[in-house]
């Protein structure tokens, strides 16, 4: 049996490491916080527990959109190696998408207004860790290994750190693991 190449290796744990991610936050980009505290469909404040609800719900269907691309990559094993790594890019190119569209919900979510600063740290480590997994997709269709772990390694710094976040904020459903 031979062996995959580098990248599509790193590709999977890339893969790997963002389907177990979930929602969380880090401190390490440019911070643009909101600027109004946007109220509720109901013209009340929103309260923190309010914005955890809504954000936990999205995480949960996140996981849930992400289960089905977890089976699938635990099948790649199996499969020739050229397969393999076209089906590694694809599911990454999945991974990407769902992050994505589960980061403009959250970032479309009335925020409680002392907690605006908070919740924006949050927002932008999730949207790393996106971009994360963006790179490690990168960095496999042009087959560059050492791009790929670099930002395999970024993605379970970012993972960790805003699993912490998270855990500190009280999104228990957000928190993501390796």
């Amino acid at each position: 049996m031979s062996r995959r190449p580098r990248a599509a290796l790193c590709l999977a744990a890339g893969v790997g490491a963002l389907l177990l991610s979930g929602c969380g936050g880090s401190t390490t980009r440019t911070v643009t916080v909101q600027a109004s505290a946007p109220s509720s469909p109901s013209g009340k404040a929103v309260t923190k527990a309010h914005f955890v609800v809504q954000a936990e719900a999205i995480c949960r269907t996140l996981s849930a959109q992400e289960q089905p691309l977890k089976a699938r990559q635990a099948t790649l094993r199996e499969l020739p190696n050229s397969t393999a790594g076209k089906i590694f890019v694809s599911l990454a190119h999945q991974v990407v998408t769902v992050g994505r569209a589960a980061d403009g919900k959250l970032r479309a979510l009335p925020r409680p207004p002392a907690d605006a600063h908070a919740i924006e740290m949050l927002l932008t480590g999730f949207s790393e860790e996106v971009a994360d997994a963006s790179d490690i997709a990168s960095a496999a269709v042009s087959e560059e290994n050492n791009l790929a772990e670099g930002a395999e390694q970024a993605l379970k710094r970012s993972v960790a750190e805003n699993s912490s976040a998270a855990a500190e904020y009280g999104m228990k459903d957000c928190i993501g693991s390796e």
